[in-house]
C-alpha cells in the first residue's frame, strides 16, 4: 500500500469514528439526562461504557487481524457501528442506548485496531511516525467538527439525530474503504489465530519494558485526555455558562493544536526524530500537568487557565499518539495487530476508568477533572521517564 492522499483521508476518516462518536454528543449530555428523566452523571457513564468495550475488544481484535488480514476485521467493524449508531439513534431510554452504545463500541474497536497496523505493515519507524501523523491530522478534524456538528443538530433537531449522522458516516466509511485500500497483509506474514497463540504474544510483549513503558505513558495520557472530554461539557457549559451552540467552538481549540503538533511532527520528524520531538511533548504534557496542580486549589481559577492548560494537554496527542506507538512497535517484532490492540485496550480502557472517575466524584465544581488529569500528566510522564532511562541503561549495558 502507498500513502496516497485519498488512501490517507480515508485512513483519516477510519480512525476518526470514534472520536466522532465520543465528540459529537457532548453538548447534547445535559440534553439526554433530562430527557430519559436522570442525572447526568448516568448519561457520562454512557462514554465510559462506551471507552470499556471499545478497550477490551481491541485484544481480541489485534489477533484476529493478524491471521485473517486487515480488510475483513474493518468491514465487520464498519457494519456494527453503523448498527449500535442506528439503535441509539431510536433509543427513547437510558437502557436501549447503553446497549447500542456497546454495539456501536465493538464495530469501533475493530476498525481501530487495524489503522495503525495497516500502516506499519509496510513501514519502518520513521515512516510510520509520519505517515500517522498525516493521518492524525486528517483525523483531527472528527472531534474539531463533532462538538459544533452534534451542537447545532441539537439546536435545529433533536439529539436522536446526532446518532444517525454517525451511521450515514459509518456507512460512507465503508464504501470508501472498499475502493480504496487494499490488503496490506500477505498470507505469508499471517499469524495462526488460537487463543494460545494469542496470549503467548501478549505475555511476551507484556515482559518487554520498552514496550509496556510506552504503553502505559500513552494510557495515562489518553487518561487525562478522556477526564477532560468527560467533564468538559459540565464544566464549561454549566459552571462557565458557556452557550451549548458554542461549547463545540471552544472545544475545537483543542483540536487545532493537536492538528498544529500533527503538522510539526510530520514537518519535523525526518530531521529531528520521531524520539526527540516525543520527548519536547512528554515535557509539554507534565508542565499542564503542574499548572492544572495549581488550578486544582483555586476556588474559581478564570476561565482562561483551564482552557490553556487543557489545550497544551490535549495538543501534545498530535506528537505523542504517534511517537510512543512508534516507538513501542519497535520493539514488537512482528506482532503489529497484537501491540497496537494493547496499546489501544490499555489506552481507552485507562479512558474508561478516568471517565468513570470524573462520573464518581462528581461534586458540581471543576475539581474532579482539573485534577485527574493532572495526575494522569505526571504518571505519563514519569512511565516516559522509565523508558528513556531503562533504554539508555541497555544501551549503556550493551557497548
Amino acid at each position: 500500500m502507498k500513502l496516497t492522499l485519498p488512501i490517507v483521508l480515508v485512513l483519516g476518516l477510519l480512525a476518526g469514528l470514534t472520536p466522532f462518536a465520543i465528540d459529537a454528543y457532548l453538548p447534547s449530555l445535559p440534553t439526554i439526562a433530562r430527557y430519559m428523566g436522570t442525572d447526568v452523571s448516568l448519561i457520562q457513564m454512557t462514554l465510559s461504557m462506551y471507552l470499556v468495550v471499545f478497550a477490551s475488544l481491541q485484544i481480541v481484535f489485534g489477533p484476529i487481524s493478524d491471521a485473517i488480514g486487515r480488510r475483513k476485521v474493518v468491514v465487520t467493524g464498519l457494519c456494527l457501528f453503523m448498527v449500535g449508531s442506528i439503535v441509539c439513534s431510536l433509543s427513547q431510554s437510558y437502557e436501549v442506548l447503553m446497549i447500542g452504545r456497546a454495539i456501536q463500541a465493538i464495530g469501533g474497536a475493530a476498525v481501530a485496531v487495524c489503522v495503525p497496523a495497516l500502516v506499519k505493515d509496510g513501514l519502518s519507524a520513521d515512516q510510520f511516525v509520519k505517515a500517522m501523523s498525516m493521518v492524525m491530522l486528517v483525523m483531527a478534524l472528527a472531534p474539531l467538527a463533532a462538538p459544533i456538528i452534534g451542537g447545532a443538530i441539537l439546536t435545529l433537531l433533536d439529539w436522536h439525530y446526532i446518532f444517525a449522522l454517525l451511521a450515514v458516516l459509518a456507512a460512507i466509511a465503508m464504501v470508501l474503504f472498499l475502493i480504496t485500500i487494499p490488503e496490506t497483509l500477505p498470507v505469508e506474514k499471517r499469524t495462526r489465530l488460537s487463543f494460545a497463540s494469542a496470549l503467548h504474544n501478549y505475555k511476551v510483549l507484556l515482559k518487554n519494558p520498552s514496550v509496556t513503558g510506552y504503553i502505559a505513558a500513552g494510557a495515562f495520557h489518553f487518561a487525562g485526555m478522556m477526564c477532560f472530554i468527560t467533564g468538559s461539557s459540565f464544566v464549561y457549559i454549566e459552571l462557565y455558562h458557556v452557550p451549548p451552540a458554542q461549547f463545540g467552538f471552544l472545544f475545537g481549540l483543542n483540536v487545532i493544536c493537536i492538528m498544529i503538533a500533527s503538522t510539526i511532527n510530520n514537518r519535523c520528524v525526518e530531521r529531528l526524530g520521531s524520539a526527540t520531538l516525543t520527548k519536547y511533548a512528554a515535557h509539554v504534557v507534565f508542565c499542564a500537568a503542574i499548572v492544572m496542580v495549581i488550578i486544582s486549589f483555586m476556588a474559581q481559577p478564570p476561565f482562561i487557565f483551564i482552557i490553556l492548560s487543557g489545550m497544551a494537554f490535549m495538543g501534545s496527542i498530535g506528537i505523542l499518539g504517534s511517537g510512543l506507538m512508534a516507538g513501542a512497535l519497535k520493539n514488537a517484532g512482528n506482532n503489529n495487530g497484537s501491540v497496537t490492540a494493547l496499546a489501544g485496550a490499555s489506552r481507552f480502557g485507562a479512558g474508561a476508568v478516568s471517565g468513570v472517575i470524573i462520573s464518581v466524584l462528581h461534586n458540581g465544581t471543576f475539581v474532579p477533572m482539573v485534577a485527574t488529569m493532572a495526575i494522569c500528566g505526571i504518571l505519563s510522564f514519569a512511565c516516559y521517564k522509565f523508558v528513556v532511562n531503562y533504554s539508555a541503561k541497555q544501551s549503556v549495558n550493551n557497548l
